[in-house]
């Protein structure tokens, strides 16, 4: 099977995986999915506000932190970070949100946290495709190519669209479901 037909297939799976999710949420985990994102802007503007900068920088310096960390240590780290204080974890996360401070979300080259980023300062396209969201489309791989990636984001938004909810909300609304609580 050429990558194309690969691609468009995993699309096709995964857009039918998201709807069948989509249905099974329950009304708490669809309130739970619409302010996801709203909250974890006001964990970025703090971010933002103690570091004096804008919720782009904010938003990316609370993204940075996100690979291989559970939510709430996420945040701990990332306001952490923004009030002067030593930052534990993985050393490439500590070089992403020192990156983020001069570059913005440009210093995010991982799509993930880069559309992390982006989805928390606001933008309701970004999708976020982690390991959750791998595991929603049954891929074995917790590392997607870009073309994987790609076509997980198009399955987002597709079925989105036709729940009548913004991709980020889809994605969170998905992500809720499979993983359970968003905390």
């Amino acid at each position: 099977m050429n990558a194309t037909l690969a691609n468009e297939t995993l699309t096709a799976t995964a857009t039918e995986l998201y709807r069948d999710l989509i249905i099974r949420a329950t009304l708490g985990q669809v309130e739970e999915a619409a302010v996801w994102y709203h909250e974890a802007q006001e964990v970025a503007q703090e971010v933002a506000h103690n570091l004096n900068a804008s919720l782009e920088v904010g938003a990316g310096v609370v993204s940075a932190f996100s690979p291989r960390e559970r939510w709430s240590s996420n945040v701990t780290k990332a306001i952490a970070y923004s009030l002067g204080h030593e930052v534990k974890g993985l050393s490439n996360n500590l070089k992403m949100a020192n990156a983020v401070l001069d570059e913005g979300f440009s210093a995010l080259k991982g799509l993930k946290t880069n559309a992390f980023a982006r989805a928390i300062a606001g933008d309701t396209d970004a999708v976020v495709i982690d390991v959750w969201m791998r595991r929603a489309a049954q891929l074995k791989n917790d590392s997607p190519t870009q073309a994987q990636y790609l076509a997980l984001t198009k399955a987002t938004v597709k079925v989105a669209g036709e729940f009548g909810l913004t991709p980020r909300t889809a994605q969170a609304l998905i992500w809720i479901v499979v993983r359970g609580s968003a905390i």
